[in-house]
């Protein structure tokens, strides 16, 4: 398997989750207790189970295969140092583990950006224990966090897992648009709906609500993010 075949792999996977019914795409653990519930496979999502990544202290990082042997990257959240790589630093190591040495930091002519998917800074300020992570293209890591990730930094959360939302399948499937408050909410929920559904991924034919329901519903999401229309 190539590196971007593998890419597509981890992309498709958090669709597929993303799209179950319930939501078992998860994104962020607040404790260590949701080790061995996403180990059972009596758990929505649950199966598999949690291994070392190499010599990483397991409080750094964890890797996790789901029941279909699928492999996820967590890493411990912190607060945003301005670049330090260890995001990247652990995705090379996971990646090394999984038999492959080159991990290019671009695919297709475009940059990538190795992500957390929930913000680190909002997990880290709650005393959360892990963040999952998957390099996104750069361009949509930017056009969401300089809209979102800020808010949801400064916001109390209830200590529960998170799963991945609209807004974060906006990072994974390499959405373009802006979601700044100056672009109407409900423009940018139907452009994002669109791009999802074309993004190149497996996505049902049936997997959204009908009429514009979808799009409202996202349309909601990012005015909850942004604090406006």
């Amino acid at each position: 398997m190539t590196y971007a075949d593998f890419l597509r792999t981890q992309w498709q996977a958090l669709v597929d989750e993303w799209l179950a019914s319930p939501n078992i795409a998860y994104i962020a653990l607040p404790d260590l207790t949701w080790l061995d519930k996403l180990a059972d496979p009596r758990w929505p999502g649950g199966g598999g189970g949690w291994s070392p990544l190499g010599d990483v202290a397991p409080g750094e990082a964890l890797m996790r295969r789901d029941r279909q042997g699928r492999p996820q990257l967590w890493v411990r959240p912190e607060e945003k140092e301005g670049g330090s790589g260890r995001y990247a630093a652990r995705w090379a190591r996971f990646c090394g583990l999984l038999g492959m040495s080159d991990v290019p930091s671009s695919l297709g002519g475009r940059p990538l950006a190795v992500d957390h998917l929930f913000p680190e800074t909002a997990a880290a300020r709650r005393g959360w224990v892990l963040v999952r992570v998957v390099p996104v293209d750069r361009r949509s890591n930017s056009l969401v966090g300089s809209t979102t990730e800020k808010v949801e930094a400064n916001r109390g959360g209830q200590p529960r897992t998170r799963t991945a939302s609209a807004i974060t399948m906006a990072k994974v499937t390499g959405f373009q648009g802006s979601f700044a408050r100056s672009q109407a909410a409900g423009s940018v929920a139907a452009a994002l709906l669109s791009h999802i559904r074309n993004c190149g991924l497996q996505v049902p034919a049936n997997a959204f609500l009908p009429a514009g329901e979808e799009e409202a519903l996202i349309a909601w999401l990012i005015g909850r993010y942004r604090g406006g229309p």
